[in-house]
């Protein structure tokens, strides 16, 4: 039986009957287990098998798959499909191909049927030695952000995508897909666009050289409808396709169409790049990404270009990759607290390596400690030099065994060997052989300050996950130990617990949990927790009522101290003079003002938070600010010293108070003047009235943005057209557009998202740099740490 075409098995699948039963061999990959979740799209059955179960295989069957472990011929058999589709890792004699062949069922290469799907819709393939995943991941997602409803497989996992491969019902969509040119399949996509993101010497078990390389790239560009995207730093790709019209450039390079301007990694630490764009002269935009390094501003840069040759406007295509946080194994956080940070990633080419080091040099680590498992022994021998001199950026580096990826060995080449070649230039390095080891040879170098990387494509991942568990498990004994130290200073009249969910304690009912969580019940307690967090090196935070406050959805790592006890909630009244605790809320005050015949409290009534709170922000209302009404102050500094102080010897500006950055407010003391309760009453009434006019009623945290000089945020955000702009259950108010308010099914995420949109849209359009006026706290992930 003569192979099929993708024309032809185009066609085949239009013509069959109904749930017609497709089977994988190798369904367990993510080039194989995405096929899997097209064709389920589009209604057919799917069948297969693998060696092992992973999360893919999970995914298909949770569908309806009926995916086997091992190989089986009857497995074909019973199952009589339409089609068997192989992957590459398939050997010849596999018992599940021949019996197959035997029945005379046309048996396919992944990547037949997929470009056979392509011509489906319109097909943008992205291509390339390294980065395709994460460049196709990108274009995805930001296409789903835009609106596009897209088509997509991606070759790997995607957090941030409901599964990594979708076949859209949408009228007209694009289809975005991987297009691997190791294995000779390029040949095969008829794309309508294409990215091609760089060329190398490598695969060099299939193509002669670096010419044949190229000429498969030229080959795949001839076949592709209309635009090619190309990297202009790349001179065998500038060489390549330069002349070819339709063809459009982005990178660094000047001679680029699309170039990359300013490029910064984010501040604190935190994973992201920030960078421009402009063409043809003039300034598209500023964009970024949450992913480190040039090669990836690169490849978001690829995308950008493609989007905006398809009509989008730059702030839409800003806003839509802001939020990336790349695919499964690239640069993928596995472990993160206050001594060490450890990173996963799929780099197994010496520049890909190479790259990965410098993007994650200066991130604000002590050391770098890379673990590394070379991948095919053929690319081991080719690139041998190359792997010799990648290294240079770790400050201690252990290489493994090969990862033989179903190649025969090679005599000689091995990690032994390799780890030889690497210490001749000069690098210390040490050989583990077993994989399995890494984890404890890793972790017995562990100092704090440390940045961990897990580099390779093949099972070192175990290894990564591995050491991120026991870390986790180090970290769950020592937290019982801590707790039990801190339950040890409190009376049975405090309150205190582990894993405390924090978003029923917010106003705007979003956030993960506390690690721990007290309540203490008076001043000698706050500083004796205060004390124990000092003494284990444990960060705390201190919580009042929850208004103007984010925390995010991974929660916060540490002790959270709320001082919400009836002890610091009390408002006592003294003459002209309210002498309140730190946890009393704001409405209790005014209101008691009122009953005591004292004016000039009463905007504090529409406050949403607690007396801490509005000293440490200075929170102000209905043209009147916190320390406007405030004489005296009573604060703890982080050793547990009590301290009062006058308010006119407090500094304080727009929206803050820098005292309370340092100390934990314990007090306060508001100065009242006497008027009449009916009057103050009616004043009362006519700023609730306004509130409710003029500010949304569902939950949220109050103010998002400082105003900015020239405007105020919400007029900004009314004039950038942008109330009503939605991100999940996060929403821009209609009645004020400085408020993001939670429809009820908010995630911290969606708010953090819908802030960064817009943050981009304003700065993009108007050149303006939005400050956010509420607190954001808290690790982004979900899992504890």
């Amino acid at each position: 039986m003569s192979p099929l075409s993708p024309t032809q098995v185009n066609e085949l699948l239009h013509e069959a009957a109904p749930n017609s039963t497709i089977f994988l061999i190798g369904a367990g990959g993510c080039g194989m287990s995405g096929l899997g979740h097209l064709l389920l799209d589009l209604g057919f059955s799917v069948a297969g098998s693998d060696l092992a179960v992973s999360e893919e295989i999970h995914q298909i069957r949770s569908r309806g798959g009926e995916i086997h472990i091992g190989h089986d011929p009857q497995q074909v058999v019973a199952a009589r499909p339409l089609l068997a589709v192989y992957s590459s890792a398939i050997k010849a004699d596999n018992p599940e191909l021949l019996a197959a062949q035997e029945m005379r069922v046309p048996i396919l290469r992944r990547a037949v049927l997929l470009a056979a799907l392509m011509l489906r819709q319109r097909g943008v393939c992205v291509a390339g030695m390294h980065g395709k995943t994460t460049t196709t991941a990108l274009l995805a997602f930001a296409l789903e952000r835009l609106g596009a409803g897209p088509s997509y497989a991606v070759g790997s996992l995607v957090p941030q995508l409901e599964r990594h491969a979708r076949f859209s019902q949408a009228k007209q969509p694009y289809f975005v897909a991987e297009a691997d040119e190791s294995d000779g399949t390029l040949r095969e996509f008829r794309p309508e666009h294409a990215i091609v993101l760089n060329v190398d010497a490598d695969h060099l078990d299939y193509f002669s050289d670096l010419e044949a390389v190229c000429r498969e790239f030229q080959n795949f560009a001839e076949h592709t409808g209309r635009l090619v995207v190309f990297c202009a730093d790349e001179p065998r790709l500038a060489e390549l396709f330069a002349r070819r019209p339709g063809s459009v450039s982005y990178g660094f390079s000047p001679l680029a169409q699309y170039q990359i301007g300013a490029f910064a990694r984010e501040g604190n630490g935190k994973v992201g790049s920030r960078f421009d764009v402009w063409r043809g002269g003039e300034k598209l935009g500023d964009f970024s990404i949450g992913l480190l390094g040039e090669k990836n501003a690169s490849n978001a840069a690829a995308a950008i270009a493609l989007l905006h040759q398809f009509g989008y406007r730059p702030a839409d295509i800003a806003t839509a990759v802001a939020p990336f946080r790349g695919a499964a194994r690239r640069q993928e956080e596995l472990f993160s607290d206050a001594r060490f940070r450890l990173f996963d990633d799929y780099a197994h080419h010496p520049r890909e390596v190479a790259a990965t080091l410098q993007a994650f040099k200066g991130l604000g680590s002590r050391r770098m400690l890379v673990a590394f498992q070379p991948h095919r022994y053929t690319r081991t021998q080719h690139l041998l030099k190359e792997f010799a001199t990648c290294f240079a950026g770790a400050d201690r580096l252990w290489l493994t065994e090969v990862y033989a990826a179903s190649e025969p060995e090679i005599p000689g080449i091995t990690g032994a060997f390799l780890a030889e070649t690497v210490g001749r230039t000069g690098q210390a390095v040490e050989f583990i052989k077993n994989v399995g080891d890494l984890r404890h040879a890793v972790r017995d170098a562990l100092q704090p300050g440390d940045l961990v990387l897990f580099l390779g494509a093949g099972d070192i991942t175990r290894a990564a996950h591995g050491l991120a568990a026991d870390l986790r498990e180090q970290i769950a004994t020592d937290k019982e130990q801590f707790f039990a130290a801190l339950s040890s200073v409190l009376s049975s009249a405090s309150v205190s617990r582990q894993n405390e969910p924090l978003a029923k304690r917010t106003t705007l009912r979003v956030g993960g949990p506390a690690d721990f969580y007290v309540e203490p019940a008076s001043e000698i307690e706050v500083a004796a927790v205060v004390r124990v967090c000092a003494g284990k090196n444990v960060p705390f935070v201190i919580l009042g009522r929850g208004s103007n406050l984010l925390i995010k959805d991974g929660g916060i790592r540490g002790v959270v101290i709320s001082m919400t006890h009836p002890h610091f909630s009390r408002v006592e009244v003294i003459g002209e003079r309210l002498h309140c605790g730190a946890g009393a809320k704001l409405k209790t005050v005014a209101v008691e003002a009122r009953r005591q015949g004292l004016t000039g409290l009463e905007f504090l009534e529409g406050i949403p938070g607690s007396v801490g709170g509005a000293l440490r922000m200075n929170a102000g209302a209905m043209g009147s600010w916190t320390f406007d009404v405030v004489e005296a102050v009573r604060f703890m500094d982080y050793a547990g010293l009590v301290q009062e102080r006058r308010a006119s010897e407090v500094y304080v500006e727009y929206r803050g108070c820098p005292l309370f950055k340092t100390h934990i407010a314990l007090g306060a003391v508001f100065k009242g003047q006497p008027a009449a309760k009916e009057a103050i009453e009616q004043r009362m009434q006519t700023f609730s009235q306004k509130r409710w006019d003029t500010q949304p009623a569902a939950s949220s945290a109050g103010c998002i943005f400082k105003n900015p000089t020239a405007i105020s945020a919400g007029k900004l955000i009314d004039e950038l057209g942008l109330k009503g702009t939605r991100v999940g259950g996060a929403v821009v108010s209609g009645v004020h557009g400085n408020f993001i308010v939670n429809d009820g099914h908010a995630t911290a995420q969606d708010v953090l998202t819908l802030i960064e949109i817009v943050k981009q849209r304003a700065k993009t359009l108007r050149g303006i740099d939005l400050e956010t006026e509420v607190e954001i706290l808290g690790e982004g992930h979900k899992c504890l740490h």
